[in-house]
């Protein structure tokens, strides 16, 4: 009895310390396992590389059967405390069937090219 009960916690402490990597395949996020709006934050980071941006509020909701329709919110931690403009962030992301169908920043975002 004693010998199954230390089996089993020997497997769930693996199972466990699994869990921490289950959500990446060879560095990569695989999207079954987060959020739409979790990985409407990791698209804002991508598209802003070379900011440091600590993310705030996310959401999502449906609007119809196929398509949700994510928020996510953030602010850059990269900049000066006294620089006002710039800092706060804001996307929106699109999925239709779990996929991204359109991507938009509706606060902040990276300079437009000229």
């Amino acid at each position: 009895m004693q010998r199954s009960a230390i089996a089993a916690c020997v497997a769930a402490a693996g199972l466990i310390a699994g869990c921490d990597t289950a959500h990446t395949l060879g560095g990569k996020i695989n999207p079954d396992t987060l959020s739409l709006a979790d990985r409407c934050a990791d698209i804002m980071q991508r598209a802003m590389p070379f900011a440091d941006i600590d993310i705030g509020q996310r959401s999502s909701e449906g609007s119809g059967v196929r398509k949700i329709l994510a928020r996510v919110e953030g602010s850059r931690d990269d900049l000066p405390k006294d620089v006002p403009a710039g800092r706060e962030l804001g996307v929106e992301c699109e999925f239709t069937d779990g996929m991204l169908t359109g991507f938009r920043w509706t606060k902040g975002g990276p300079a437009p090219e000229h």
